[in-house]
Order: structure tokens, then sequence, then C-alpha cells
């Protein structure tokens, strides 16, 4: 497990039902593809979800996905230098990758809603997660990111909207 994910994991523990099972061999020869180690071990271990309700996590389709919009769901086939979000907030602020090279050296871009200025990070997705929620790096949030961090799986925010009769509330 890569190292960042299994710190990670010590101070935001995974949900116990976490982890999506994607096929990464068949995402890689059906869409062009290749992502980062620490993004499938993240995916492995916590799977689709949110971080303290504010941090939406974006994966690939996977077997027993409820979601059409995944991360791959509108993304072109992969180009030489280009960004692919993998996560946003209920503000609207992005992450993302720079797209540049290998993908073990692609590099966090934090994108605020207001679009005035990205915050880039010479590290990995799973080191940027650990080193915000650690309070390390600060960047400029539209939407505060309660601490300390949880993280709720597709699948606990399915149980939790869904009413006695089986139903989502408020549908």
């Amino acid at each position: 497990m890569h190292w960042a994910v299994e710190e990670l994991s010590h101070i935001m523990p995974p949900p116990p039902d976490g982890g999506d099972p994607v096929d990464w061999d068949a995402l890689r020869v059906d869409t062009g593809w290749e992502l980062p180690a620490d993004y499938r071990d993240f995916v492995a271990v916590y799977g689709m979800g949110r971080i303290s309700d504010s941090i939406g996590i974006s994966t690939p389709h996977f077997e027993g996905s409820p979601y059409e919009d995944h991360l791959l769901f509108r993304a072109e086939p992969r180009v030489a230098d280009g960004e692919l979000t993998w996560a946003s907030n209920e503000a609207g602020d992005d992450f993302l990758w720079r797209c540049c090279g290998e993908p073990e050296r692609w590099e966090v871009i934090f994108r605020p809603r207001s679009r005035h200025r990205d915050h880039t990070y010479a590290m990995g997705m799973a080191e940027f997660l650990l080193r915000l929620v650690r309070g390390d790096i600060h960047p400029p949030l539209e939407a505060e990111l309660a601490m300390p961090a949880t993280f709720e799986s597709w699948r606990e925010e399915e149980k939790r909207l869904l009413d006695e009769d089986g139903n989502l509330e408020g549908f």
C-alpha cells in the first residue's frame, strides 16, 4: 500500500465497507488512462465518497457503481499535458492532476471556484490529502473542511439517505 494512504488511514479511518473494485487493467485497455498508484490504493481502501462531508472523491466506473457520472465519464483520451479532475467540493472548488509524464509524477492542482489562481502542489493525490487533513497545507478552500477529517463512502451515504421504507428521504 502507498505510504501516504497508510498514514491517511491512521488519521482518517476508512469506512468498514469502503473500497471499490476497479479493474485497473481493463480501464487502461478501454480508456487509455493509467492512474497513479497512490490513487489506486486510495480507491481500494476508501472508494468513492466524501471527506468531512465536503470533498467528494471520484472513482472510475466499477461493477456495482450506482452512478453514471464518474472519474472518466467525460474525459478525453489522455493527452501528453492534460488535466483530470479527481475531486470537488460543494463550493465548486476542484482538485485535479496535471497529467504530465508518468502517473507517479503527476502534480495536484487546487482550482478555487473563483478561478483567480490555481495552486500547484508537487505531490500525489494521497500525500496532498494526508497533508490537508493534518493541517500541513492550507489551500484557499471555498468550503470549510471539518476536522478531525472523516470519510463517508457512497454506500454509507446511500444507507443514511434511505428512509425506513427504502425510499430516498426527501424524494
